[in-house]
């Protein structure tokens, strides 16, 4: 599914493993922002292992996109659903997240392979303390 507006682009891709990857690039911003909201909401709704933000091609974002990205870790922290980021270090969204203090709230990775691998990591890591996968 890909949706584009105005300076901003987005897509989504269901992957077998059950992890979601919601792609956003350009500007995200009160425009704009609002789309890359529904389509995350609408795959939390769906329940998937992991929902996986790239926004490695933003360019710049306002305080409303950060407040939609902060809002989305909240409900996926309620239905238990593992949520990141895919940004460099010195991306717009990073510096966003660390001046308003918020890069505590999301797990941050370079690449989306290495937030999947770290997502498998996890459940092995859950299931080897003792938990049985089948519970």
């Amino acid at each position: 599914m890909d949706c584009e507006r105005g300076e901003s682009s987005y897509s989504v891709q269901r992957l077998s493993s059950g992890a979601s990857v919601v792609s956003a690039a350009g500007d995200l911003d009160g425009e704009t922002h609002a789309r890359m909201y529904g389509l995350i909401a609408e795959e939390l709704a769906r329940e998937p292992s992991q929902v996986v933000i790239e926004v490695s091609d933003v360019t710049s974002v306002d305080d409303a996109a950060i407040k939609a990205l902060t809002e989305m870790s909240a409900l996926a922290g309620e239905a238990d659903i593992s949520l990141c980021l895919i940004a460099s270090a010195n991306s717009p969204i990073v510096r966003s997240l660390a001046a308003a203090d918020l890069t505590e709230r999301f797990e941050i990775f370079p690449t989306i392979d290495e937030a999947l691998d770290h997502r498998s990591l996890s459940a092995l890591r859950t299931v080897s303390d003792g938990d049985s996968p089948n519970n």
